[in-house]
């Protein structure tokens, strides 16, 4: 006994370690066959094949809703692709359901291109949930893996208290901060933020940096325009941009106005209503100072509701509880058009909501709401999750009223969600699209727009194709979904 326990001490601790992990969840040659079953399940069949995987060990979870033991096991894969196959297009899958199925984050997927080969390899770190059961250790679903959190930008938002905002603006003429009543704080720390924003992005547009209105900090745009400023800034360090995390569409064409941004990330109808003058700009009048630099990707209506809902059709949205985006949003504006084009008001709602699509999830989970709209990148990552933790269902636009929508709003344009776009989901789902614009203004110099341009839509997918953030933004679409009249210096672009 004691050489034995002689011998163990002798055994590094990482090797036992090793063992113990190697006894959980399954072994190599199941875990092969479970991310193979996943990705003809949850992608396409014979698209992707496991030719390599190796195991790179496991860790518990909490108990299932049954109180089964749960782990999940890590591991690196070579897969190769067997088919042609376009993740760049805007009607087919991403690399977003890709990394889904493998139990990986976008970043965790490397080889998927604009346009992808037979042969072509594809490399993951991915990992499977296991949950113990009477026939052992079998997968189960998980939630999307997490990518990690996007690096804060330079005045992405403003600091919580208006004092923050105050030391900043007094550092900058040396003056001290004077005191404030719990009263002001609110007005003072909107007006402050604007204020100290606007310095900021005058001085560094001096110093070639630009300012890039995008949307919500959890949201799509933010995400895009992190991947944009990350691959521009690698590819042309001379160039700076920085992102200013905003509501929305309606919020980035008014910042634009202003001049408290350079550039934005703006829905192509809710630009087309801008330079008309039309919809959430009627009272404010045309921006026809408005220009595009370029289409960057699609931006799918989705109108969701619980697997188990009665609701078939969006008629029959009448007299129901639906979130219809927040007021500045783009969401906002296609909820509109939606409805009128099935004959419907908010009024004949029987609760029209404003908050958005994080308080309109947690509200359709615990059925207080009946349905929600959102116009988002396909898929997204809440309803990816929303889909694994309780399913969803997008309703269809389809037939007269589809065809009333896409006459009464030129910006929308027909899209087809593939099956798969979100777990469970079998079948294709008709819907409509805007495009995701980048825009600026008529003042900004044309040279400059151009080298943007160049950057964005040539450069950038030339030398960043892989990135999930981008890989949709491409010279072969920039001017796909474009709803109004591109700056003069996009239009020197060669194409």
């Amino acid at each position: 006994m004691r050489a034995l326990i002689h011998g163990l001490r002798r055994v590094p601790l990482l090797v036992l370690l090793a063992a113990v992990g190697c006894a959980r969840g399954a072994d190599e040659a199941r875990l092969k066959e479970d991310v193979q079953a996943r990705l003809d399940q949850g992608v396409k069949p014979d698209l992707l094949k496991v030719v390599a995987l190796r195991r790179e060990g496991s860790s518990p979870l909490p108990a299932g809703d049954s109180g089964a033991p749960r782990v999940v096991v890590y591991y690196n894969a070579t897969l190769e692709l067997a088919q042609d196959y376009k993740f760049g297009a805007w009607d087919q899958l991403g690399p977003s359901s890709v990394a889904f199925a493998l139990g990986a984050t976008e970043k965790g997927v490397f080889g998927l291109n604009n346009e992808n080969k037979p042969g072509d390899m594809v490399r993951a770190y991915g990992s499977v949930m296991y949950e113990q059961s009477a026939d052992g250790w079998v997968p189960v679903a998980a939630a999307p893996a997490q990518a990690a959190a996007q690096p804060a930008f330079e005045g992405t938002a403003p600091p919580p208290r208006s004092k923050q905002l105050i030391d900043r603006l007094a550092a900058m003429v040396e003056l001290p901060p004077p005191g404030v009543s719990p009263l002001q704080d609110e007005i003072i720390a909107e007006e402050l933020a604007r204020a100290s924003e606007n310095i900021e992005r005058r001085v560094q547009r001096r110093e070639h940096t630009f300012t890039i209105a995008s949307g919500p900090e959890d949201g799509e745009y933010a995400r895009v325009a992190a991947g944009v400023i990350s691959a521009v800034n690698a590819i042309a360090p001379a160039v700076k941009l920085r992102q200013r995390v905003t509501e929305g569409s309606v919020e980035n064409i008014r910042l634009l106005a202003l001049g408290e941004a350079d550039y934005a990330i703006v829905q192509g109808n809710v630009a087309a209503a801008a330079a008309a003058g039309e919809d959430s700009f009627a009272q404010t009048g045309a921006q026809s100072n408005l220009r595009a630099v370029g289409g960057l990707f699609p931006e799918a209506v989705h109108i969701v509701v619980l697997p188990e809902s009665p609701i078939r059709e969006i008629a029959q949205l009448r007299s129901r509880r639906v979130d219809i985006g927040t007021p500045s949003s783009g969401t906002r504006v296609d909820a509109l058009a939606v409805l009128a084009a099935h004959g419907l008001k908010t009024s004949d709602l029987a609760e029209a909501r404003e908050k958005g699509l994080a308080d309109a999830i947690a509200r359709l989970r615990r059925k207080q709401l009946d349905a929600l709209f959102v116009t988002i990148s396909a898929p997204t990552r809440a309803l990816q999750q929303l889909a694994v933790e309780g399913g969803v269902r997008l309703l269809p636009i389809v037939g007269d009223a589809r065809e009333r929508l896409l006459q009464a709003h030129p910006g929308l344009t027909p899209l087809v969600l593939p099956p798969n776009t979100y777990p469970g989901q079998k079948h294709a789902v008709a819907t409509v699209a805007s495009t995701a614009l980048l825009v600026t203004t008529l003042d900004a110099p044309e040279a400059e727009v151009e080298r943007v341009a160049d950057l964005i839509f040539k450069r950038m997918p030339q030398q960043h194709a892989g990135s999930a953030d981008v890989i949709k933004v491409s010279a072969d679409t920039d001017l796909r979904g474009v709803t109004i009249p591109l700056h003069p210096g996009a239009a020197r672009l060669p194409r």
